[in-house]
């Protein structure tokens, strides 16, 4: 976020400095409201647009925009509570429909497309209308619930109550879906399905590592992003001497190199570490990850900076820094701005908003392959763009040697001479049954009828 900052300090209007006030919601929907009413300390006057100081000598931190929070579930309470401050909100992670629903999250948008192009609902619908039908239904426990081992097993062997049905479509996150893969292996049936995934746990380290014979031949999609330029460069150059204005970096340098830095105060993540940071250790691109969906991040800047350049030049024209109109920022016209900017981002691609705030659909297709014996590797295999669905299907590996698709069916064909009888309550498993003397089969309807 404060690469992008620097980077976008050129699109700032004359006279006017970008800065950030940065929190951390550790991944907490409670926390995160928390750091929320930090933010809104100091804007309390957007209520009105009156300004109000309890203490005149003190500092006022006033807010004039949010970007975050990653998590759905945290970024619906801190909407909940800007809206009211009337302070506009940039999500990079966070897709759950929910959020698309302006009436309850007016001030929200985000840069990453929302969830509704992938939504369960949806897909019934979808699955429905192509005589496909759903042989088993379960629900995975969320991130702030308590899964345990049991429920996982638990769920597999449900799974495994219609062998014949070995198509798996999972919504889900990286840790719940790391759970059941984990499931799948104690229970040895890593052969037993094959996954479709949503873009929540596609081409995450946490679910495949140490299972992958189980996530092998999965098919996930992930919203397109393009690497962020001169990150990786200015990121791989950084120290903990360098990079003074970030308070978590010591912290990450600990956990990367497994050292204690002197002078850094004990925390439960560097207790038991007996080596102590020499300041040598360097950053690389053999010792260091990144995430591969920086993009969402910058464009939420950006977005913010553009739609300040704009709101400037329409209300300040050439006047060097803020004129009286922008004092304070008005969070209703900000916002305005905000969700008509369009530009080029830093990862090369042009960026807007759609109608609902959220970013554009735009989605590659991943493939979870055993490249060679033993050896497994995410492959970009397709995209969706504007509707549209392309698919290498001549790249697609569902296991070793195996390039059809698995047939997957909660119930065989029956034979010559046989009936289907439904399950009661499902609309896709049936069992055979002959028919007798004088039955005749009607094919259309699949019923037998007595003569």
């Amino acid at each position: 976020m404060l690469f992008a900052l620097d980077a976008a300090a050129v699109l700032a209007p004359p006279g006017v400095r970008l800065g950030a006030l940065v929190l951390d919601d550790c991944d907490s929907d409670t926390r995160g409201l928390e750091m929320a009413l930090d933010f809104i300390k100091g804007s309390i006057g957007n209520i009105d647009d009156e300004e109000y100081a309890c203490n005149a000598s003190a500092v006022r931190k006033v807010i004039s925009g949010v970007v975050g929070a990653a998590s759905s579930v945290t970024s619906v309470q801190v909407a909940n509570l800007l809206r009211l401050f009337k302070i506009p909100q940039v999500s990079f992670f966070s897709t759950s429909p929910e959020l698309s629903n302006k009436a309850r999250f007016e001030y929200f948008t985000r840069t990453i497309p929302s969830d509704m192009h992938q939504a369960f609902e949806e897909l019934e619908t979808m699955l429905a209308r192509n005589d496909i039908c759903i042989a088993v239904k379960e629900r995975l426990v969320k991130d702030s619930g308590a899964a345990d081992d049991n429920a996982y097993d638990a769920m597999v062997e449900h799974l495994l109550t219609r062998p014949r049905a070995r198509g798996v479509i999972v919504f889900g996150s990286d840790q719940e879906v790391a759970g059941v893969m984990a499931a799948v292996q104690r229970r040895g049936a890593s052969g037993a399905f094959s996954w479709v995934g949503s873009d929540g746990w596609s081409a995450r380290a946490l679910v495949a590592a140490g299972n992958e014979p189980v996530v092998e031949g999965t098919i996930s999609v992930q919203p397109q992003a393009n690497p962020v330029r001169g990150f990786r460069e200015y990121f791989l150059n950084l120290t903990v001497e360098k990079n003074t204005r970030n308070p978590w970096f010591v912290e990450f340098w600990e956990e990367q190199f497994r050292c204690r830095y002197p002078g850094s105060p004990r925390t439960p993540f560097n207790g038991n570490y007996t080596r102590i940071c020499t300041g040598e250790e360097r950053l690389s691109a053999n010792n260091t990850e990144f995430e591969g969906q920086l993009q969402f991040v910058a464009d939420a800047v950006f977005a913010f900076v553009h739609a300040i350049r704009d709101m400037h030049r329409d209300l300040c024209g050439d006047k060097f820094g803020l004129c009286q109109e922008m004092r304070p920022i008005s969070g209703p016209l900000l916002l305005r701005y905000l969700r008509q900017v369009r530009f080029i981002g830093l990862s090369g691609d042009e960026f807007h908003f759609d109608s609902n705030g959220d970013g554009p659909a735009r989605y590659n297709i991943l493939h979870f392959k055993q490249v060679s014996l033993g050896n497994y590797r995410w492959l970009n295999v397709g995209r969706y763009l504007d509707g549209e669905l392309e698919l290498d299907m001549g790249a697609i590996q569902f296991k070793w040697g195996e390039r059809r698709p698995p047939e997957s069916v909660c119930s065989a064909e029956c034979e010559l001479g046989q009936a289907k009888q439904y399950v009661e309550g499902e609309s896709c498993c049936w069992h055979c049954f002959n028919c007798t003397q004088y039955e005749v089969l009607t094919f259309k309807l699949n019923r037998t009828i007595i003569i």
